[in-house]
């Protein structure tokens, strides 16, 4: 069942009487645009009613013509004379609490679904609400003849409102982002060898077509041929290249761990003449496979005479290397889960270890978990270590990762919940479960366990949260 259309036509009689109610509030303003923008989310959690917003030309910088790009404040609703119109009834607050509960019975997919059925709802709702207002925009000075309506989503950007608007009406009054969309169509049909010629050029055109951030993730896309250009932007010792540090992060990300990679890589971790040109060089080194190779050298620059207390440069650099594979900024690599690295930073001297707990302190942004990485992460959880614990606890929250491997992690988690000696490893292993929603009820039990007689407040509380969660 699609709860969220349900909502359809409760949102366009709201969102109808409430821009009508504003003409009439503000009789001398003429207004070109409304938008449902804010659509508040979590995957797996809440899914909110957007907010209602309108602009008016005396509003706009230039009263005789919006902007022909999107992204500029004429289209942007937190920049509107009139962001947050009031529009919800009792009535749709009520439906939309009903949808959004049922949103969160289900699996990960069935959420990802709702989401999907909440946009498509809000386009369809955008139209009619245009053309229910089709009879003002003709009779009344106080809307534009261009006068547009349509939903506003910063992860979803420019298609929603192609949806909203049509082709022809979007690539009219976004002259801009229609000639960078063609831009993108001719960059993606050159052969590959001038596509990465082009794209390279990207990095260092913050305003192009195409940023440096899509230009990163294409070149990422296009792998092994993008190769050799991006060595060409490394750091060699002996000049300085501009964002060496990115192409440093581009060959991480890519994963062809030439020897020809490897070695400039490891100049540039040397001999950068700035700190994130080494660090991103390091954490490509661990990316490619050379977790070793960085151990060996914290090994040998910690053994060299130290001046002060302070960690060297060298071996910091090391450490991020080291450390980076258990951070989010792994997942677009091949590399898999392994542990043994982290092991041996959490054995070595004191300085060492305090560095590691700083870079990958909860809340840093862990890597997601694969499903074939399932035997490391329950390796994991039997760590020595409470930091892998945690990390390893941490990782297994994730339902997205589907049944099958929930019913691997699930007891596992539930036993750490119980029985483990850190307070934190247990609070993440109740949130863990928790977190997997249905499929975590039958080891509820060691929740239930956990809010009666945990020693940490804050692990009793996060228990009786799921636990109140079932009411």
């Amino acid at each position: 069942m699609n709860h969220w259309k349900a909502l359809e036509p409760l949102i366009v009689e709201d969102a109808l009487r409430a821009l009508r109610a504003l003409m009439q509030e503000n009789p001398d303003e003429r207004f070109y645009v409304a938008a449902f923008h804010g659509v508040y989310r979590e995957c797996d959690g809440i899914i909110a009613l957007p907010s209602l917003g309108a602009n008016t030309v005396s509003a706009r910088e230039d009263e005789a013509r919006a902007s022909i790009d999107f992204w500029d404040a004429d289209w942007n609703p937190a920049d509107w004379a009139h962001e947050l119109v009031e529009f919800e009834s009792d009535a749709l607050k009520e439906a939309a609490d009903a949808a959004d509960q049922a949103a969160r019975q289900g699996s990960r997919a069935d959420w990802l679904q709702a989401e999907k059925d909440c946009f498509d709802m809000l386009v369809s709702a955008a139209h009619k609400v245009r053309e229910a207002l089709g009879d003002s925009v003709s009779d009344s000075l106080q809307l534009t003849p261009d006068f547009v309506m349509f939903v506003n989503d910063e992860e979803y950007a420019t298609a929603l409102a192609r949806r909203c608007l049509g082709d022809a009406t979007f690539e009219r009054l976004f002259e801009k982002d229609a000639r960078d969309d063609r831009e993108r169509t001719r960059v993606a049909a050159l052969p590959v060898a001038e596509r990465v010629e082009f794209l390279v050029t990207c990095l260092d055109r913050p305003n192009g077509s195409i940023g440096a951030e899509e230009a990163c993730d294409q070149l990422c896309a296009i792998g092994a041929p993008a190769v050799p250009a991006l060595l060409a932007r490394l750091e060699n010792g002996k000049r300085k290249s501009p964002r060496g540090w990115h192409a440093a992060l581009m060959l991480g990300r890519i994963g062809v761990a030439t020897p020809e990679v490897l070695d400039a890589l490891k100049t540039q971790m040397a001999a950068s003449r700035d700190e994130p040109g080494r660090a991103w060089a390091a954490r490509a080194l661990a990316y490619l496979g050379q977790s070793d190779w960085l151990l060996a050298q914290l090994k040998q620059v910690m053994q060299e005479p130290q001046d002060g207390d302070n960690l060297p440069d060298a071996a910091r650099m090391a450490i991020e290397g080291l450390c980076a594979p258990c951070s989010s900024f792994r997942d677009p690599t091949p590399l898999p889960l392994d542990y043994r690295p982290l092991e041996a930073l959490l054995a070595a001297p004191p300085a060492t270890v305090a560095l590691v707990r700083e870079i990958l302190r909860p809340g840093s942004s862990y890597c997601e978990l694969r499903p074939g990485e399932v035997d490391e992460a329950l390796r994991g959880l039997a760590s020595p270590h409470a930091f892998i614990r945690l990390h390893a606890a941490s990782l297994c929250g994730d339902r997205g990762l589907g049944s099958a491997i929930g019913q691997r992690v699930l007891p596992v988690l539930a036993e750490r919940a119980a029985q483990d000696d850190d307070a934190d490893v247990r609070w993440t292993a109740v949130t863990g479960i928790g977190d997997w929603k249905v499929e975590g009820k039958p080891w509820h039990a060691a929740l239930e366990e956990a809010a009666r007689n945990d020693a940490s407040e804050r692990v009793r509380t996060a228990a009786q949260s799921v636990l109140d969660g079932d009411d």
